[in-house]
């Protein structure tokens, strides 16, 4: 087995678990933060078989495509040394991130 952790902004919380419970995936949720325009994110553990491993990643990258959104650079970390605070610059922003770690056990209680 594989667990899985999916990363996802926070505003695609309710509709990873939608997409997940579709496809049958059992998945907890978490509430977290961090990233690199510090906003908050979902965190969804999911325990897979092996060869579902595949089928989990294709659902994200169908569902939950990474888009270009622009923002003032003043909300980028290190704005100061990267140009005038009222710029503007495009960064790649949603999608997902996923690690994919070697489950040795998994219980259900």
């Amino acid at each position: 087995m594989k667990l899985c952790t999916v990363i996802v902004p926070g505003s695609d919380g309710d509709r990873l678990l939608d997409r997940l419970a579709e496809a049958e995936f059992g998945a907890t949720k978490i509430g977290s933060s961090g990233g690199f325009l510090r906003r908050g994110s979902v965190t969804a553990f999911v325990a897979v078989e092996d060869e579902q491993v595949g089928d989990l990643i294709g659902l994200l990258r169908e569902h939950f495509p990474e888009v270009t959104e622009t923002v003032p650079i003043s909300a980028l970390p290190l704005a100061d040394e990267w140009g005038q605070p009222t710029d503007m610059v495009d960064v790649r922003v949603g999608g997902a991130v996923v690690f994919v770690i070697d489950l040795e056990r998994f219980v259900r209680m």
